[in-house]
């Protein structure tokens, strides 16, 4: 159908992984390979997600690169006896559940007998539909397993609810060594996703704008299966129509066959309104059948007491909730710099495209706030780490921009989360050299040359060589910059001279609001 239209070699967005096997979102990914990892450990992994459509990927990846593995599913019921019949037909003859599950291991040791030594992976979807003593079956499958020198890992997938149920189990939480629940994809790898999908499919160009992949996402909440449904009907409706790109009148289309339907607000608000006309009218109409007195007096209040609500607070966003990995903080350290690169582009090895340089390391938050620079700070908040651009250094307080918004927090609570190491921007002399001296070029000489008269408020020596006028000045501008004087700029020299000229940009910050004295002065006339 629209295929060739849009320049597909494959249908796209069939499915969640790529024609190897890789998923396309690199966080599945990272989930696959952990999964992958644990299971061959004997015991129990489980992953939990509302989307089964990704649940049954995973499972089907793990089981295609195990070499011993058996799938069921237990949906829409499953109980002890149909778990061990579905295990294996023959254990319906046993007389005793441990017989049965004799059976069953002696059958999987038959078809594989590699597994004793390579290990047998069980793979069970819907674990929301095992009855209670389908788990207690699960209990003694792992412990008659161990007893008979099998490794068996049970890999279980269900919905997020069946976390708390596992764990619940006395005898199978012991036996839990890994248990995950996927999250929803971002924004951000929801646009990588769309993109990764095109490319793979052989289009070079996609057909959904930026503003539309972020209505898909806003749509399918990050659920990979309706962004997947959501893409190939909006892709047919714009086919239809010979569109070359997907509108937004397209995915509307597309959202109104895969979304739920909303409610008929407007037909029950008719039928209310009827009904209490209705009801009005039977009371003006029997009104001459109702006395008007009371049969009993009704009290009188003393006094009237209104009901004050207390407002309640907005909910306050959580930081450690937040996820911010590196490649999005070097995102928002090019933007402070007024570049937009792609989120392929936004790397430290890329900087040299804009004339700028790179730097990575581990200092203080002392050392950095005297550098007068914006940089990315790796923080260790919850159980896992995020980047920060530090956007503000106040004598309490700091500014932390995070996913395009601006946090507050405290410098002790800074300097406990910060693990030190950070990444930082600066801008390269016209040459593309972070230091000048004799063999620099006569396009860097003369920029130096500006640069200093500019900062010390001297006139121009206009010299197109590396001269003596220009070591003093570097002395006097190091001496004043609080650097090592040694009469050459260096990295550390042009980094101060630029932030003193507002040629960069710079932290807000009590020590670099104030500027020496000494460059403010200049010579007397």
């Amino acid at each position: 159908m629209y295929q060739s239209h849009f320049k597909f070699v494959r249908p796209p967005f069939r499915s969640a992984t790529r024609a190897c096997g890789d998923f396309f979102a690199s966080y599945h990914q990272d989930v696959f390979g952990m999964l992958a990892e644990k299971s061959t450990l004997a015991g129990i992994a489980a992953l939990f997600s509302d989307d089964e459509t990704l649940l049954n990927a995973f499972t089907g990846q793990l089981l295609a690169t195990s070499p011993a593995g058996v799938a069921i599913n237990a949906f829409p019921t499953l109980s002890a006896k149909a778990l061990l019949y579905k295990l294996s037909a023959s254990a319906k003859e046993a007389k005793s559940r441990l017989h049965a599950i004799d059976a069953v291991l002696h059958q999987w040791q038959e078809k594989y007998p590699a597994c004793k030594t390579t290990g047998l992976v069980l793979t069970i979807a819907a674990v929301q539909a095992l009855r209670d003593n389908g788990w207690d079956t699960l209990g003694m499958l792992l412990s008659r397993a161990q007893e008979c020198g099998l490794p068996l890992t049970l890999v279980l997938t269900g919905t997020p609810d069946q976390d708390a149920r596992l764990m619940t189990r006395s005898g199978l939480a012991s036996r839990v060594h890994t248990r995950h629940t996927l999250r929803p994809l971002t924004c951000r790898e929801t646009l990588r996703y769309v993109q990764a999908q095109t490319l793979e499919h052989g289009a070079d160009t996609s057909p959904f704008s930026p503003a539309r992949v972020r209505r898909m996402h806003a749509l399918s909440h990050g659920s990979v299966s309706k962004l997947n449904a959501l893409a190939h009907l909006s892709l047919l409706a714009a086919w239809t129509e010979r569109a070359a790109t997907v509108g937004s009148r397209h995915l509307r289309l597309a959202a109104s066959e895969v979304l739920p339907r909303p409610t008929h607000r407007k037909t029950l608000a008719t039928v209310g309104l009827f009904t209490s006309v209705l009801f009005a009218a039977c009371g003006w109409h029997f009104s001459s059948t109702l006395s008007a007195m009371l049969p009993v007096q009704p009290p009188v209040p003393a006094s009237w007491k209104r009901l004050t609500h207390a407002p309640q607070a907005p909910v306050q966003p959580q930081m450690d909730n937040e996820v911010v990995n590196l490649p999005d903080a070097m995102h928002q350290l090019y933007t402070m710099w007024g570049y937009d690169p792609s989120a392929e582009e936004a790397l430290c090895q890329n900087a040299a495209r804009v004339n700028l340089a790179c730097k990575q390391g581990n200092a203080p938050l002392a050392t950095l706030e005297k550098g007068g620079y914006p940089w990315v700070s790796e923080l260790k908040t919850g159980d896992h780490l995020n980047y920060a651009v530090v956007a503000r250094v106040g004598t309490d307080s700091l500014d932390l921009l995070m996913n395009n918004r601006t946090w507050q927090v405290k410098r002790s609570w800074f300097t406990t989360h910060a693990t030190g190491n950070y990444t930082l921007l600066h801008r390269l002399s016209p040459a593309g050299k972070t230091a000048i001296g004799a063999a620099s070029s006569s396009e860097d000489v003369r920029w130096i040359d500006a640069q200093l008269s500019q900062a010390l408020h001297e006139p121009e020596t206009h010299a197109q060589t590396w001269t003596r006028a220009l070591v003093k000045r570097t002395r006097e501008f190091q001496s004043s910059a609080r650097l090592n004087v040694d009469g050459m700029p260096g990295e550390e020299t042009l980094m101060q001279l630029m932030r003193i000229n507002n040629t960069t940009p710079a932290i807000v910050t009590p020590v670099t609001d104030t500027p020496p004295q000494t460059l403010a002065k200049g010579k007397a006339q």
